[in-house]
């Protein structure tokens, strides 16, 4: 009789074994919501015909799982077994959405009117919550679509560590520069180069502004307009808009695009020459002058405007 139980008990283990490393054969989503408990999170996979041995059931209220649940939408593969689901729920390993800010990319096409004013509204930000070019372009993850103002004030949180060392690192020759410019400085080199030659060209930029000189950047006049058809005209830099450096001196009012790290450590640390003029000769190379006259040449050696 001893071994008879004896080998009735090793059964049920090797048989309870079996049962949660068993894959399931279903592939599915469920979803934890708020207010969710762990009996109706059982009820929803059961309904799946997914069901949890008491033994395991009990391990999420002993380890006290069951009071801090991971919301959002988990993943069931039908490769999956009782086990790999229980690790799934107990981890928190639900489905992230990738979240991409791109270099150069502006803020209303990134984020809804709601989350920027959702964010203004609960953070004490300068300059009127002008959010332009705080937002650190890089691949961020959330589950939720609420979760998007998280992903905003991650992305900014990291977008000023960029701008405050960048700020403190800045070479002497821009101490009368505002951390803003520099910013604004960073998202014109996005715009205006590539990664190649965005501190020569941040050299132009602070060249110009010494000499009092228009900046006449294309972007930063195509970003002011209204309704830009993908074609800069010559009536477009007769536009009224401040931020049209074909007509007004200086630096426009703010950010034009979201800088890279690397633009915005150009910004502060320019490449240090007498250039001030540049052409494109294609997608990453321009040809640089020091007077007006070579770069007319240049202007008609490698493009005219139409």
């Amino acid at each position: 009789m001893k071994y008879l139980f004896s080998l009735i008990f090793s059964l049920n283990i090797i048989f309870y074994i079996f049962l949660i490393y068993k894959p399931i054969n279903i592939e599915s989503d469920f979803l934890i919501e708020e207010g969710n408990n762990l009996s109706e999170i059982f009820t929803k996979l059961e309904d799946k015909k997914i069901y949890f041995p008491k033994a395991i059931k009990l391990i999420f209220n002993v380890s006290e799982t069951d009071k801090k649940l991971h919301l959002g939408k988990y993943n069931l593969d039908n490769k999956d077994s009782l086990i790999d689901i229980f690790k799934k729920i107990y981890f928190g390993k639900i489905i992230l959405k990738r979240f991409i800010v791109g270099e150069g990319s502006k803020i209303t096409d990134l984020f809804s009117k709601e989350t920027i004013t959702s964010y203004c509204q609960t953070v004490n930000f300068h300059n009127e919550c002008e959010l332009e070019g705080y937002v650190k372009p890089d691949v961020y993850f959330y589950d939720r679509e609420s979760e998007l103002l998280s992903v905003l004030n991650k992305s900014i949180e990291k977008q000023m560590i960029d701008l405050n060392k960048s700020w403190k690192e800045r070479i002497s020759k821009l101490n009368n520069y505002s951390k803003k410019d520099i910013l604004i400085i960073a998202s014109i080199l996005e715009k205006e180069s590539c990664a190649n030659e965005r501190e020569k060209i941040s050299g132009v930029i602070y060249n110009r502004l010494k000499n009092n000189m228009l900046l006449q950047m294309d972007s930063t006049t195509i970003y002011g307009l209204k309704d830009f058809n993908g074609n800069l005209k010559k009536k477009d830099l007769r536009d009224s808009s401040l931020y049209n450096t074909y007509m007004h001196k200086g630096l426009p009012p703010g950010p034009i695009s979201n800088p890279s790290r690397n633009s915005i450590f150009a910004a502060a640390q320019p490449e240090e020459h007498d250039y001030l003029y540049f052409v494109a000769k294609d997608k990453c190379s321009h040809e640089f002058s020091t007077n007006y006259d070579d770069h007319l040449k240049a202007v008609k050696k490698y493009q005219s405007r139409q």
